[in-house]
């Protein structure tokens, strides 16, 4: 009785452990999201705290074990290649990351720098990663959460056709393509991740035909605003249809 007891308590607590590391073993796509909050950097060149920071990860187009991403921070991407694309990787078995940080050596020669980050944190909503040196002389810390703004996904009405913007990444302006098919009263704004507004493009009717409206990164109150994610939204008639992601990459 007593070795049947002690049998049932070791497969349960097996159970129970296998059921941790399955839930806590996340895969390379769920890493793929947007994201923003802070960074702290500790080094013998740079020393700062709390600096804002956003994080875009997507899955890579050309496949292999790894995503692509931008980010704001020049610890970790080289805006100056925003062309190359940077690479981030998932080690579960270490339970750390990697960011392939693409810059340029003396010689003009393009390299890659691999970054490795130990996962502090990480669910579908928040990421904490750490980085230290081989030395020890540099720490940098990322503590960002998930960025999401409630997008109805129904197809467009036929009265308009709501195209993505471009470029995007983009700096200093971004266009945003659209085409009516018939008069309708449509009006285009834009919103920081949190929903707040930042700025309304356009408020008024439209005939028929394809236009390019043009945001610049400014603010309702005509100042710049920083880098990150934000949404493009679209009313036609008092009715919300499209929400086009952008982000703006100083």
């Amino acid at each position: 009785m007593n070795v049947t007891r002690i049998s049932t308590i070791k497969i349960i607590t097996f159970y129970l452990i296998s059921s941790f590391f399955v839930l806590n073993a996340n895969d390379l796509e769920d890493f793929a999201q947007d994201y923003e909050g802070y960074e702290s950097l500790s080094s013998p060149s740079q020393n700062y705290q709390g600096r804002q920071i956003f994080l875009n990860m997507r899955m890579n187009e050309d496949g292999g074990d790894n995503l692509v991403y931008i980010s704001n921070s020049n610890f970790i991407y080289n805006g100056y290649l925003d062309w190359a694309a940077h690479y981030f990787a998932h080690n579960k078995d270490q339970n750390c990351v990697s960011f392939g940080r693409r810059f340029n050596t003396p010689l003009g020669i393009i390299g890659t720098q691999e970054l490795i980050y130990k996962i502090v944190e990480f669910d579908l909503n928040k990421l904490i990663l750490e980085h230290v040196s081989a030395d020890s002389a540099t720490v940098h810390t990322i503590n960002v959460s998930s960025v999401s703004l409630n997008i109805d996904k129904s197809t467009f009405p036929k009265s308009v056709s709501v195209e993505p913007n471009y470029p995007n990444p983009f700096n200093p302006s971004t266009k945003i393509p659209l085409t009516v098919f018939k008069k309708e009263k449509i009006s285009i704004a834009i919103y920081d991740s949190n929903g707040k507004l930042i700025s309304e493009i356009y408020s008024g009717e439209l005939s028929p035909g394809r236009f390019e409206f043009i945001w610049n990164g400014i603010n309702q109150k005509n100042l710049k605003v920083t880098s990150g994610v934000y949404f493009c939204k679209i009313i036609q008639n008092g009715q919300f249809i499209s929400s086009r992601k952008m982000i703006l990459l100083k």
